[in-house]
């Protein structure tokens, strides 16, 4: 009887496919030098990418920048011109008041009407002489 249960449990249980015989795995000796080789051609271009996406992004960065200050600079040119022509304008009408101011016709009216002024009708020289006394200088009206 333990034959005949050994056998109907053999039976019942389900049937493995017969595997084959394994043979052990040869390396592939030419795919993987391959392999290394792709990737690291993949990791150069990568490298050659990141670097080329920096300098560009640090030529835009320059670029941007250069700009920027040039039209600071403009700006700053604007201004000092605004200012130059204001100081130009000043310096015009200051010449004209000087000229004005220093006319002889306005001299001589200031003269005469607010310091009174009048004009010479005799004109006299007077003569030193070697050894003139002071004293005599001194008393003359």
């Amino acid at each position: 009887m333990a034959a005949a249960a050994q056998a109907r449990r053999a039976e019942a249980a389900p049937r493995r496919q017969e595997q084959p015989e394994r043979v052990p795995a040869q390396p592939a000796l030419r795919r993987a030098p391959q392999a290394r080789r792709r990737a690291a051609q993949r990791a150069r271009l990568t490298r050659v990418f990141v670097i080329f996406v920096i300098c560009l992004t640090v030529l835009a960065v320059g670029r941007v920048s250069l700009s920027f200050a040039v039209v600071q600079k403009t700006l700053q040119t604007a201004a000092v011109v605004r200012e130059e022509r204001a100081l130009s304008a000043e310096n015009e009408r200051l010449v004209e008041k000087l000229a004005q101011m220093g006319s002889t016709v306005r001299i001589r009216h200031i003269a005469e009407t607010q310091l009174g002024l009048v004009d010479a009708d005799h004109v006299q020289y007077l003569r030193v002489t070697k050894g003139a006394r002071l004293a005599k200088a001194a008393q003359r009206p």
